[in-house]
C-alpha cells in the first residue's frame, strides 16, 4: 500500500500540465476516477493545466457526468506540437501497459509518470515515480475520496457524483463482496452533498439501449452451462455484435445474466469486438479469475472475483483455450 498524499502531490508540483489517463475500454471506476481527480487537482493546483487523456472518447453511458465533455482523445493531442503535450501523466484504475498505442506515445514522452489504483495486479511490474495504491479500497474512486479528506477540501457534488459512479460500479451497487461497512459510510457521505444518486445509478448501471437488449437476446439464446452448471458462458461474435446495432459499451453488465444462475461458480463472456479480436470477461464465486485471466494473457487481470483479458485468434481457438483453462481450474488436477 502507498497512500502518501503529500508525496504524491509534491511529485506533481514541478509540472505545468498533467494528463490523467486509464486503460482503454473505460468503465465506471476509471471514468469516475478521472473526473473526480481532475477536479481535485484543479483545486490544489489552480495554475496548472489538468487534462483527461484517453485512447477513446468517454463512453456514452457516462456522458451525463459534468466533466465528461473535457475528455480528450490522445490521437488529437498528438497532432499538436510536443511542447503542448502533458508534462506529467497519471494512469488510474489499472496499469499503463493497457492504455493504448496512441496514449502510450504521450505516456513515454512525459517527464514523470504516476499511478492511482486499487488493483492488486494492476501494473504490479511497472515503474511509477509517484503512486497512490490501496488494494483494500473498494474502488479507485475511493482513493480519490481519501485524498479529498486528507487535504480538507470541500467535497463538491460533482466530485462526489464521480466518486459514487466508481464506487457503485466496482461494488455492483453495493452487493459485491468488496462492500464493507466503511464502503457504505463513504457512500452516505457522498450522498450528503446532494447530487441525484437515483438518476446517477440508473444512468451509470441500469439503463440499457435497444442494441444492448438485442445483444442480451443473442447471449441468452446461446448460453451454455457446463461442469454441472458451475461454468456458464456465452459468445457475442463480431457478426452478431454488428447485427445488434449497439455499441461496445453496451456489453457492460451482460455477463451478470450468466453469473446470476443457481449453480454458477465461474461465468465467462466472450465478445468479439473486431474480427479475431476478443475481449474476455470473467465473474466468479470463490475462484481467483484475475490469475486465470493473466494465465491466458499476461496483460490481463482485474479483481480476484471479476477480471478479464484480451485475446486474438479464430473463435474456435480462443474458446477451446479458454474452456480448457476454466475447466482445469474448476475440476482440478486430472
Amino acid at each position: 500500500m502507498s497512500m502518501d498524499f503529500k508525496a504524491f502531490l509534491g511529485a506533481l508540483e514541478p509540472f505545468g500540465s498533467i494528463g490523467i489517463t486509464a486503460p482503454a475500454g473505460a468503465d465506471g471506476d476509471s471514468v469516475g476516477t478521472q473526473s473526480a481527480l481532475k477536479e481535485v487537482l484543479g483545486a490544489v493546483f489552480p495554475a496548472k493545466k489538468i487534462r483527461i487523456v484517453n485512447e477513446e472518447p468517454c463512453p456514452l453511458r457516462y456522458r451525463f457526468l459534468p466533466l465528461a465533455s473535457s475528455f480528450e482523445v490522445s490521437s488529437d493531442i498528438l497532432k499538436a506540437p510536443p511542447a503542448t503535450w502533458p508534462d506529467a501523466m497519471i494512469c488510474v484504475d489499472g496499469g499503463s501497459g493497457r492504455i493504448g498505442e496512441q496514449t502510450t506515445k504521450l505516456w513515454r514522452a512525459a517527464k514523470a509518470r504516476g499511478q492511482v489504483d486499487h488493483h492488486a495486479l494492476g501494473g504490479a511490474n511497472e515503474e511509477y515515480a509517484f503512486r497512490l495504491f490501496d488494494p483494500n479500497a473498494a474502488s479507485t474512486t475511493e482513493i480519490v475520496f481519501r485524498l479529498v479528506e486528507s487535504l480538507g477540501l470541500r467535497l463538491t457534488p460533482t466530485i462526489a457524483q464521480a466518486i459514487y459512479v466508481g464506487l457503485i460500479f466496482d461494488t455492483g451497487l453495493f452487493k459485491h463482496s468488496n462492500t464493507k461497512p466503511d464502503t457504505l459510510r463513504i457512500g452516505a457521505r457522498l450522498l450528503e452533498t446532494g447530487f441525484n444518486h437515483t438518476d446517477t445509478a440508473e444512468k451509470a448501471m441500469l439503463i440499457r439501449t435497444d442494441g444492448a437488449f438485442r445483444m442480451l437476446k443473442t447471449i441468452l439464446e446461446g448460453a451454455n452451462f457446463e461442469v454441472e452448471g458451475r461454468y456458464a458462458w456465452a459468445v457475442l461474435d463480431h457478426a452478431s455484435f454488428q447485427a445488434a446495432g449497439g455499441d461496445a459499451d453496451d456489453r457492460e453488465g451482460l455477463i451478470d445474466q450468466l453469473f446470476l444462475t443457481r449453480r454458477c461458480e465461474i461465468a465467462a463472456f466472450y465478445f468479439e469486438r473486431h474480427p479475431n479480436e476478443w475481449k474476455v470477461s470473467f465473474r466468479a464465486r470463490g475462484w481467483d479469475v484475475a490469475s486465470l485471466a493473466r494465465q491466458l494473457n499476461p496483460g490481463g487481470g482485474g479483481h480476484r472475483l471479476a477480471a478479464g483479458c484480451s485475446l486474438s485468434g479464430p473463435r474456435s481457438e480462443v474458446l477451446d483455450r479458454c474452456h480448457a483453462t476454466v475447466k482445469g481450474l474448476l475440476q482440478g488436477p486430472g
